[in-house]
């Protein structure tokens, strides 16, 4: 792909939502600044395929550190013909060019993407959460540990005093974390706090008396779900505490502050996506804060040579 099948994307995306029904939508703007990805290499990273004038396939890599994780998505008039198993066997080709683990990741209940991903040779590797929470339910407010400040970001986000100290703080929260890779500035900046999406009046840091980051959150609003649904959610994309900080209340508070701020600006719901063997007990730190299970994604990779 290049540029300008931005359109094109989101045109595949949103063909294949009105039949799978993840709640999951794209405009021409969004497909546009995932694109423009300044790590993403369009000519080994993207592909997309035509019948005449029509987009009828499309598939992105995003490499994850030692991992290749693929999306793809075919125009639901156009499956069973072996797009979907064409694109996947591109991507493995690819995964094994560059030394890297192919994944996929799949709706559970997707028997069409499962049966795709196992037919590859494909095995089971994790398994993810959506998590979904009311904001029409109250959310009590949940206090910091001693000696730690929270910090909302925005509005008016300021790039150039948190950027790096967040950055740090995300790479340090989540290298045991499965399927993690550093982040690096330039991706920090465009994908995360420089997103369209990127909601700084509803995220937060959380700041020992020291200076450092102890843990953080960062929440995002697509306008594009909002406009095909009529509901206004609020996604909490990353919530991460540093080790030397686990344990102690710093997300609960975090989430309680998130809440209760998109709450009063007028979201109608949260959701998240959780690993479900997540080290740090994030789970349990989620359903606490009265999320409940919306459906489970199953990540299916390359065994190991």
């Amino acid at each position: 792909m290049t540029a300008a099948d931005a359109a094109h994307l989101a045109a595949v995306r949103n063909a294949a939502e009105e039949v799978d029904r993840l709640g999951e939508f794209h405009s021409t703007e969004d497909c546009a600044e995932e694109l423009a990805d300044p790590e993403r290499d369009l000519e080994h990273d993207t592909l997309i395929v035509f019948d005449g004038d029509l987009p009828v396939a499309t598939q992105v890599l995003y490499v994850l550190g030692e991992r290749l994780h693929a999306a793809a998505e075919v125009r639901p008039s156009h499956r069973g013909r072996g797009l979907g198993s064409a694109l996947l066997a591109v991507a493995v080709q690819e995964g094994a060019r560059r030394g890297l683990r192919t994944e996929v990741q799949v709706p559970e209940h997707r028997a069409d993407a499962v049966a795709l991903a196992e037919g590859a040779g494909m095995v089971p590797l994790r398994w993810w959460s959506e998590m979904r929470r009311d904001l029409a339910d109250p959310v009590a407010p949940a206090p910091l540990p001693g000696g730690v400040e929270l910090h909302p970001l925005g509005p008016g986000y300021d790039a150039a005093r948190w950027d790096e100290p967040l950055r740090a703080a995300h790479n340090a929260a989540f290298a045991d974390h499965f399927g993690s890779a550093p982040v690096s500035a330039q991706s920090w900046a465009h994908n995360r706090t420089g997103s369209r999406h990127f909601r700084a009046d509803c995220s937060a840091a959380a700041v020992a008396a020291d200076g450092g980051v102890a843990g953080y959150l960062l929440a995002y609003e697509y306008e594009s779900d909002t406009l095909a649904t009529g509901v206004r959610d609020l996604y909490v994309a990353t919530v991460g505490t540093v080790r030397a900080w686990r344990g102690r209340g710093v997300a609960g508070a975090l989430l309680a502050h998130a809440l209760r701020a998109a709450a009063g600006l007028g979201f109608a719901r949260s959701s998240l996506s959780v690993d479900t063997q997540n080290p740090t007990g994030a789970l349990g730190v989620y359903d606490r804060a009265g999320y409940v299970l919306h459906r489970r994604d199953v990540t299916y990779a390359v065994p190991p040579a």
